[in-house]
């Protein structure tokens, strides 16, 4: 075996994972920074080892005490992923602060992680805890209102629907970092979406 993968650490750039709940953000995200050997970060855990349990802030913050403190704890992940490469998991309502998504704008990759609704939904309310996961219907609102702010700062968008293993997923989230981009690997399921700050209409 040759050092591929080592020439892929070396080569790795930043790349950050966007998606709603449920998309496997986490998961992927880890299998892939283990496979490019570089950190993973996930901003929600950050969170809650620097202030407690999400379900505990937004009970005592509210959803704007939490997104503001979210803000926060992302940008601050983003900019210095910007220094040393590594992998980066958002929860799925950061893309929702402008400061935000301007961070990710600097990026050189951005990752949308999607799967159907019904996938979602049945992925995010068996894990139960979630405050924004107790009711389908709103749950299905609030995808439909962020799906357009994951396409605007996305870069590529590859599904996650559970037909393909998640090793799978991550060796294409993995090659945007190693290689500069994935336009359709192997399997097909990955494609280059607009380039960041273009115009989408």
């Amino acid at each position: 075996m040759s050092g591929g993968a080592a020439d892929s650490a070396r080569r790795a750039s930043a790349l950050a994972l966007v998606g709603f709940m449920g998309a496997g953000k986490s998961a992927v995200g880890r299998l892939a920074a283990k496979r490019l050997k570089v950190p993973f970060i996930d901003t929600d855990a950050l969170i809650e080892v620097r202030e407690g349990p999400i379900a505990a802030i937004f009970a005592a913050r509210g959803e704007l005490g939490f997104r503001a403190l979210e803000r926060d704890v992302v940008v601050e992940v983003l900019e210095a992923a910007l220094r040393e490469p590594c992998v980066v998991a958002l929860g799925g309502g950061a893309v929702l602060s402008a400061d935000v998504r301007e961070a990710l704008e600097r990026l050189p990759d951005v990752a949308w992680l999607t799967a159907p609704a019904d996938v979602l939904w049945a992925r995010a309310s068996a894990r139960g805890g979630r405050p924004l996961a107790k009711d389908e219907q709103a749950f299905r609102r609030l995808l439909e209102e962020r799906n357009d702010l994951y396409r605007r700062v996305a870069s590529t968008e590859v599904l996650n629907d559970g037909s393909r293993a998640l090793a799978a997923v991550a060796r294409e989230i993995a090659a945007l970092a190693a290689d500069g981009g994935v336009d359709g690997g192997a399997d097909g399921e990955s494609h280059r979406a607009p380039g960041h700050g273009e115009d989408r209409g």
